[in-house]
């Protein structure tokens, strides 16, 4: 009896408070369908008045490279090279050294260098901090061989679009680039 009496006094308490899930001993939840709301009348923090973040997953590339270099649409700005650290990107690649800003600040793209035409780049943030961003870029390895569908792959190395995301927006902060494996 006192068991059936603790089961209908939670039965009516859950239904009084907020649509939480409640752990029932099988594992499973229920929703008592309750929801509450609140208004406050408060002022906006600071990250609430920072500029809205793009939705995640990798941004696209927004630069793309023509024969006369890259071709940079409104609202892409190029990070001064006095921002950016590219030393430990090797020579050979095209574009070396050369950032964009996008996404409100929350975006960066670059060039990587694909070792052959059907190769494939990526980048990687492997640090953010105030001060700086630290990115490694690097070539994928492309498959060798293939079916003879597949399109002829040339053997040059080939700059490709790479972008990453960043934590907070990029403002002041310095661009560090490594060429990775």
């Amino acid at each position: 009896m006192l068991s059936s009496v603790t089961v209908a006094l939670v039965v009516v308490l859950a239904g009084c408070g907020e649509d939480v899930g409640a752990s029932q001993p099988g594992g499973g939840t229920v929703s008592t369908g309750v929801t509450v709301t609140e208004e406050a009348s408060r002022e906006p923090s600071a990250t609430e008045t920072e500029p809205p973040r793009p939705p995640g997953g990798t941004p696209s590339a927004p630069v793309s490279l023509s024969p006369d270099g890259p071709v940079v649409p409104e609202g892409v700005r190029q990070v001064p090279s006095s921002q950016v650290d590219a030393s430990a990107v090797p020579e050979y690649y095209d574009h070396r050294g050369e950032v964009w800003v996008y996404d409100g600040g929350y975006s960066l793209q670059m060039f990587a260098a694909a070792s052959s035409g059907c190769g494939g780049v990526e980048a990687r943030v492997v640090d953010q901090s105030a001060e700086a961003v630290r990115i490694v870029v690097r070539a994928l390895p492309a498959p060798q061989g293939g079916s003879p569908d597949d399109p002829v792959c040339t053997t040059v190395i080939t700059p490709r679009p790479v972008t990453v995301a960043l934590d907070a927006p990029l403002g002041e902060r310095r661009v560090f680039l490594a060429g990775g494996r």
